[in-house]
C-alpha cells in the first residue's frame, strides 16, 4: 500500500513538472510563420546604439524585467525618440535573462506617444 502511494505521488510530481515546462508566453502571435511579440516601454536612457527602457504598467514583459536593453534597429525614421518617450517595440518574443534584460532581434520600433 505504501509503495503504491509513493509511486502515485512520484508520477504526479513528474506529470506536474512536465506540464509546467510546456506553457507558452503571453503576447506572442504567429505572423508568416515567425513568432512575434509587441509591447510598449518608456525610454529611461539612450546609450551606445541602444535604448534602456522600462515596460509600461500591465505589460507581460514587465513580468520578465523592469529594465530592458533594446538595440536601435529597424526604427521608423521620425520622430527621433528621446528620453521619456513611449516606444512600441515588435520583436521575436525572446528576452535574454540578464540585468538589464536584453532583446536582440527587433523587427520594428516606433514612437507611440
Amino acid at each position: 500500500m505504501k509503495k503504491q502511494l509513493l509511486l502515485i505521488l512520484t508520477m504526479s510530481l513528474i506529470l506536474l513538472a512536465t506540464a509546467c515546462g510546456t506553457s507558452s508566453g503571453g503576447g506572442e502571435s504567429k505572423v508568416g510563420g515567425d513568432e512575434t511579440a509587441t509591447f510598449q516601454a518608456t525610454i529611461i536612457e539612450i546609450q551606445d546604439g541602444c535604448y534602456l527602457v522600462e515596460p509600461v504598467e500591465g505589460s507581460a514583459e514587465l513580468n520578465s524585467a523592469d529594465r530592458i536593453t533594446i538595440p536601435m534597429a529597424n526604427m521608423e525614421p521620425s520622430p527621433e525618440p528621446e528620453v521619456g518617450d513611449v516606444l512600441e517595440i515588435e520583436y521575436d518574443g525572446s528576452i535574454a535573462e540578464s540585468y538589464p534584460a536584453q532583446i536582440t532581434k527587433v523587427y520594428s520600433i516606433r514612437v507611440a506617444e
